[in-house]
């Protein structure tokens, strides 16, 4: 399915499901088109979307990153776990 079938469906749904919940009285073609092409739109430029989104999620996981710690008698189950690899 290419972009313009998937934002005419996106927008038909939209269309669907607001006249059956009734929250707008009165939509005009102006609007349906105005969705469509800002649907076509946003479909065309998801990848450059996905891209900055990915870009700020790496910047927040940088910005938290959490250094490792260890407690007392972790380096004894490491020993074990290893000590059984070798058998």
């Amino acid at each position: 399915m290419n972009d313009e079938e998937m934002a005419f469906k996106l927008v038909e749904l939209y269309v669907h499901e607001i006249s059956q919940r009734g929250e707008k009285r009165q939509m005009g073609l102006d609007t349906i088109l105005n969705a469509y092409f800002y649907t076509l739109t946003r479909l065309k430029n998801k990848m450059k979307e996905l891209e900055t989104a990915e870009q700020m999620l790496e910047k927040r996981e940088k910005k938290y990153e959490v250094e490792q710690i260890s407690f007392p008698g972790d380096d004894k189950e490491e020993d074990e776990d290893n000590q059984f690899a070798l058998f």
